[in-house]
This record gives C-alpha cells, structure tokens and sequence, in this order.
C-alpha cells in the first residue's frame, strides 16, 4: 500500500476494477496508444479514474498491462490489464504537457482493510451457505479483505465506486449483501409459490 503520494498517467473510464480483477481494453486514441507504449517500455502503472456523466472522479483503480493481446496497423492495441490497488485522487490534470496523456496525484486507498465487522461477517457467512451452498468458517471470513470479497458479488459499476470512495466500506458491503439475500429469498419464495400452485 502507497503511502506517499506519487504522481501516475491517468485514463478516465467508466469503470472500477477490484485488486486482482483484469479486464480488456481496445486502445485507438493516440494520447492512451502513448500512455500504453510508455508503460509497456517502463513497466509502469496506469491510474483508471472512475469518470460519470463526463466527470473525472476521485478515486479509481490502478492498473498494469499485463499483456499485449493485439497490435493493429494503424498503431491500435487490444490489452489485458490487472488491477493491482485503489487509489484516492488528489489532483488531476487532464494533459500533461508534453504528453498527449493526463496524470493524477495519487495516495492508496485504505478501504481494503480485512473485514473485521461482526455483522459483515455474520452475513458473508450467511451469503456463502444460503446462496452459493459453500460452508465457511469466521477465520477464513476474517482474513478476507473487503474489494477481494466484493469481486464475489455481481455488482454494478456505480456500487463499485461506491464501495472504493466510501468511508465505512464495511457497512455499505453489509448492506449490499443484505439486499442481494432478500431478492434471492424472494426469488426462491415466489419460484416455491408457483410451482405449488
């Protein structure tokens, strides 16, 4: 975890990758297609800050190219990435000069701490037996950090970031799972009603 802040190139996305997640980029715009070859040649970093209705959000994932999967004539790239923490932005420039690309101030986000509340806990134990039909005891639930937890779930993009940028994460997680154990209950009753009808 960065605990000084370190300045990182920054490819705006409406997107939010958990540590370990890895997804697929088709890279054409010339400014990320610079991003992408000089992280390939420094083996470096990229910031992915979420961005909604045209705005640059304040937190988002840090990424690494973990492959090339693709190179175009035209200098095009398909790419697989990695997610390899979460970042809090504290300033953002949209061109760094003279690059093509933008750059962020960045500091490590501190909300992937291990879940450490008795209710959480209590719940993901729920959520494994009730709805994946696995067992799992508190130690292993303990040692279990909250983003790596949360890839688990099927959440959206927007519940994504509000975890990453929220300051009790634990609580917002907890009730998410509450939710999600109500509409499969609620599923499974309305399934149940019709087939004894």
């Amino acid at each position: 975890m960065r605990t000084i802040p370190l300045t990182i190139p920054m490819f705006p996305l409406n997107i939010v990758l958990f540590p370990g997640e890895t997804t697929k980029l088709h890279i054409f715009e010339e400014r990320y297609k610079q991003l992408v070859n000089e992280c390939l040649e420094n083996d470096a970093s990229f910031g992915i800050p979420f961005i909604e209705k045209g705005k640059v959000l304040n937190f988002g994932s840090e990424v690494k190219i973990k492959r090339v999967l693709k190179t175009y004539n035209n200098g095009e790239l398909d790419i697989l990435i990695e997610c390899v923490d979460i970042f809090e932005m504290l300033e953002f420039s949209a061109v760094l000069p003279p690059k093509l690309y933008g750059a962020g101030l960045v500091t490590s986000s501190a909300n992937n701490q291990k879940i450490n509340l008795n209710n959480l806990q209590d719940a993901i134990v729920n959520y494994y037996s009730t709805i994946q039909n696995k067992y799992i005891d508190y130690e292993t639930v303990s040692q279990l950090r909250i983003f790596n937890f949360a890839a688990t779930l099927q959440l959206t993009q927007q519940e994504k970031f509000k975890l990453i940028s929220s300051k009790q994460p634990q609580f917002l997680l907890l009730n998410q799972i509450k939710f999600i154990i109500h509409v499969i209950n609620a599923e499974h009753e309305l399934r149940d009603r019709f087939i004894n009808n």
